[in-house]
């Protein structure tokens, strides 16, 4: 009897299977950015609602739709961050230092919103100060290149 063991053996990831995984990666990390932001803005007495509604480009500024659009947008720069890191090969991002690489790519994210993206959007969102958005996303960043990054070879 032959020792069938292919089901064992790890097979290679497609690009998909790389984008779900930082799509899925960049959500959680994403939590973790708006945990962060949510206790930054209790110590500096602003309510969980209005933090996350800061999130919503609308005028009404819904914290649901705050908190599952940044959800989206956390979940797209995960996907981007991810494909980055497979077509650039593969000891980009490996375990470990892919936290380090996140925690780079965090503050890139940060340097992109701030400078490009909340100016023209002209949301609440541009109000949190820096001192609590770039921890923020060196939190996101972290978190998210650890993620990807734990199921690599060193």
């Amino acid at each position: 009897m032959a020792d069938d063991a292919s089901w064992t053996a790890p097979q290679k990831k497609t690009i998909g299977d790389v984008a779900v995984d930082g799509l899925l990666a960049g959500m959680a990390a994403g939590l973790a950015m708006v945990g962060v932001l949510l206790a930054a803005g209790l110590l500096n007495g602003i309510s969980v609602t209005e933090t996350l509604g800061r999130f919503d480009p609308g005028s009404d500024a819904s914290p649901v739709v705050g908190a599952l659009l940044h959800l989206a947008v956390a979940g797209l720069y995960g996907v981007v961050f991810a494909v980055i890191s497979r077509l650039a090969g593969p000891r980009f991002g490996g375990s470990r230092y892919g936290w380090l690489l996140g925690a780079a790519y965090g503050l890139l994210v940060w340097v992109v919103a701030q400078f490009v993206l909340l100016p023209r959007l002209g949301i609440t969102l541009a109000d949190i100060s820096p001192a609590q958005f770039i921890p923020a996303h060196l939190i996101y960043g972290i978190v998210l290149g650890y993620l990807l990054g734990r199921h690599q070879p060193a």
